[in-house]
């Protein structure tokens, strides 16, 4: 008689995201709002730096394991739970943190965009995100209502006009109209938004060329990180040789300091 195979132990979840408003179900939350948190949750508990991380390492991320009524309840498990839950605790410290502590620090700063999902997903589904671990509901690692971003962001982020230059990688999309660029000194792409689609179709004819993009930035307060870049217009600065400019420049009347004796005595008398 053959033996029987022993079932595999089901694994046991590291926290749960709780989507919590009066009567909500799971089966009414939109798939891709689902998604997006789980995404955000993922990159909160890895602590990935957007910036400088493309993509959770593998050995950092989390899968679903269950799905259950109940505030629409969705259980997680961490491929690195000690990390993890370090990580989640952190952020919820940091969301707690009063105002003047929380804007003179950097510790939201990779927090940032995965906050802004969660409060996006938030509004559009008119709830809260609660993360907290297994059977302890009563005081979650943090909690994500839809004005958060808002309320956190206008305390670390500055804006205003400036000029990016860097090499166009990219140009178009069809969900929206973006523009990459590789941007000297950085190390990740800066994806950019365009004020227009003509302009879109105009960085699509300089592909794999430096630009001088001029637009509005928006800046991480302290770090001085670009957190979000949209191009209004752009230039091709057309760089000559060093040494043939500064011929001209000399030819143009700058060789006549050469004859003065004394120059700054000439200025001196030039000012009175």
């Amino acid at each position: 008689m053959a033996k029987k195979t022993a079932a595999k132990a089901k694994p046991t979840a590291t926290f749960e995201v709780r989507f919590v408003a009066p009567e909500i179900l799971p089966e009414e939350i939109p798939l891709r709002a689902v998604s997006d948190a789980l995404s955000a949750v993922q990159d909160l508990a890895s602590g990935r730096d957007p910036f400088e991380e493309q993509h959770v390492p593998l050995e950092k991320g989390i899968g679903l394991i269950d799905v259950r009524r109940g505030s629409a309840v969705y259980s997680c498990l961490s491929r690195a739970p000690t990390e993890a839950i370090a990580n989640l605790t952190r952020v919820g410290a940091l969301l707690s943190a009063p105002d003047q502590e929380r804007a003179e620090g950097d510790g939201l700063v990779t927090a940032l965009r995965p906050i802004e999902s969660l409060s996006d997903i938030a509004k559009s589904v008119n709830c809260r995100v609660i993360v907290n671990m297994i059977g302890q509901r009563r005081q979650p690692l943090f909690v994500v209502e839809k004005d958060d971003y808002q309320r956190i962001s206008s305390q670390l982020l500055v804006s205003g006009e400036t000029t990016i230059a860097g090499k166009i990688e990219r140009a178009g999309g069809a969900t929206g109209m973006r523009c990459l660029l590789r941007v000297p000194g950085r190390r990740r792409i800066l994806y950019c938004d365009v004020k227009s689609r003509k302009l879109v179709q105009r960085l699509g004819q300089h592909l794999y060329e430096d630009i001088a993009a001029t637009g509005t930035a928006v800046w991480i307060h302290r770090s001085w990180r670009v957190y979000k870049f949209t191009i209004n217009d752009f230039t091709q600065p057309r760089l000559g040789n060093a040494s043939d400019a500064i011929t001209e420049l000399r030819n143009a009347g700058l060789d006549a300091w050469d004859h003065i004796d004394q120059p700054d005595q000439y200025l001196r008398e030039m000012r009175s």
